[in-house]
């Protein structure tokens, strides 16, 4: 553990603030800069989730308890209860038909369209499909014409 106290703060889990796997990914920093390794991982997990998420671990485990599963067990029963894979095909959806709102600015129309595509499973054609949509939503006639007359890379 660290010599002068814990460095940084965990909040209990809020699926408003945040999902799941980025939960994970922010507490596995905090183990790092803490040295938190080995048998210490599900005591500090089970300690900063909060009541509400240790609750349903609980739940997911019964008739274990929680304390008796790995580190592991325990964050993949809360992702695939939390953030169950999503449908391909309604995430394509989403994808297409989301145009750059008024008012928005490509920065963040392009922000949005890439966290939409992270179900997509556009694999190697995702720097395609973002060019393409990107185009094809802005909302701007004059910028969709520059970009139409120019060869595009992302």
């Amino acid at each position: 553990m660290a010599a002068f106290g814990l460095i940084g703060k965990i909040d209990p889990y809020d699926k408003t603030i945040e999902p799941w796997d980025s939960y994970v990914e922010r507490l596995d920093q905090y183990f790092v800069a803490n040295e938190i390794d080995g048998n210490k991982k599900v005591p500090a997990l089970l300690c900063l989730i909060g009541g509400k998420l240790y609750s349903l671990l609980r739940d997911l485990t019964f008739p274990d308890k929680p304390s008796a599963k790995t580190f592991d067990v325990l964050v993949k029963l809360l992702k695939d209860h939390l953030a169950p894979k999503p449908l391909q095909a309604s995430e394509r959806f989403r994808f297409d038909i989301r145009d750059q709102t008024e008012g928005e600015s490509i920065q963040d129309y392009v922000a949005q369209l890439q966290k939409l595509s992270l179900h997509c499973g556009f694999n190697a054609d995702l720097k395609e499909k973002l060019r393409d949509k990107i185009v094809c939503g802005l909302k701007n006639p004059n910028i969709q014409k520059r970009l139409l007359s120019e060869r595009l890379d992302i």
